[in-house]
């Protein structure tokens, strides 16, 4: 049978409100995350269609994201020494829009089409609304093309949609960190632990032998009620670390994918965020924006619910 936890608020009516608010968040994300999405147009990718009158191929990486977002784009069966032209949708890419080696390679010779092509980026044209385009790659008079998909969601809706549920995702675990962990007993057992290094510390700075072989047979007691202590705080983790998971998967489902855009910034943090087509802007992926809003709100909510210690 579980203690009650001593730093809970005290009361039955708080310790109510706590289940209410539980109950409450757990019946937005089903409603939000399953019912929703069942009436929201799904995003279709596609990574690649061949032409059928000269096998060429295209594949696109990745094959759904927003306007403004980079795109990788590669080929096989093209012809050889060739510059490539791409149309998105019936928009055309202009060159100043294309990076990176758009030229095939030299191909196998003798052989007609045998070229390949990689490493080279576009942009998707600003202001694309949601919805599914071919890009068209024509080099050498060979065409062929791949589908991309435009999500129904973009920042800032997908700002707020990842930051919210980041917030709710540490208020829930916040609440079951109290739940669990004694956390008086906690900050109890630290403050020990930290005196009794301080205690060693000092003694082995002295060079007090019986001092240190007195400390050394408390040591085994000290290093058991540590790890007693942070058993609860495994317990936490083990119990919220797929519900975690599960929502970031259908996040990433209802967004449009897991590398998908949902976030700008106007500093450039490396790896985390890449330019766009607008100078001082720059894009954040839902990992990396999912990942920098649950570090900082479940550090802001640890403090304001005292789940530190």
């Amino acid at each position: 049978m579980a203690t009650r936890n001593k730093s809970a608020p005290s009361g039955g009516g708080a310790n109510r409100v706590l289940n209410y608010v539980l109950v409450i968040l757990l019946a937005v994300f089903i409603a939000y995350f399953l019912i929703t999405p069942a009436f929201t147009p799904k995003a279709t990718i596609t990574t690649s269609t061949t032409t059928s009158a000269n096998a060429a191929t295209i594949s696109l990486t990745p094959s759904t994201d927003i306007a403004n977002t980079q795109v990788t784009l590669s080929g096989q069966n093209l012809p050889a020494d060739a510059n490539v032209t791409i149309a998105f949708g019936s928009t055309s890419i202009a060159s100043s829009n294309l990076t990176g080696s758009c030229t095939t390679t030299a191909g196998t010779t003798g052989t007609a089409n045998s070229a390949a092509l990689s490493g080279c980026y576009f942009w998707v044209p600003k202001g694309t609304q949601p919805g599914t385009y071919k890009v068209t790659v024509t080099a050498g008079g060979v065409t062929a093309s791949a589908n991309f998909n435009v999500p129904e969601y973009s920042p800032p809706v997908s700002t707020v949609v990842v930051t919210l549920t980041s917030v709710s995702l540490g208020f829930v675990t916040q609440l079951v960190t109290r739940r669990i962990v004694d956390l008086n007993k906690e900050r109890k057992m630290r403050a020990e632990v930290n005196a009794f290094n301080k205690e060693k510390r000092e003694a082995t700075l002295a060079k007090d032998k019986a001092k240190l072989e007195k400390l050394k047979k408390r040591e085994l007691q000290v290093r058991q009620e540590q790890a007693k202590v942070s058993t609860a705080r495994l317990k936490v983790t083990a119990i919220t670390f797929v519900p975690l998971l599960v929502v970031y998967y259908l996040m990433a489902t209802f967004l449009g994918g897991y590398s998908v855009i949902v976030a700008f910034t106007p500093v450039p943090i490396p790896v985390i965020a890449a330019p766009t087509l607008v100078a001082g802007v720059f894009e954040v992926s839902l990992f990396w924006w999912y990942f920098l809003s649950s570090f900082t709100f479940s550090t802001m909510l640890s403090r304001l619910l005292h789940t530190t210690t």
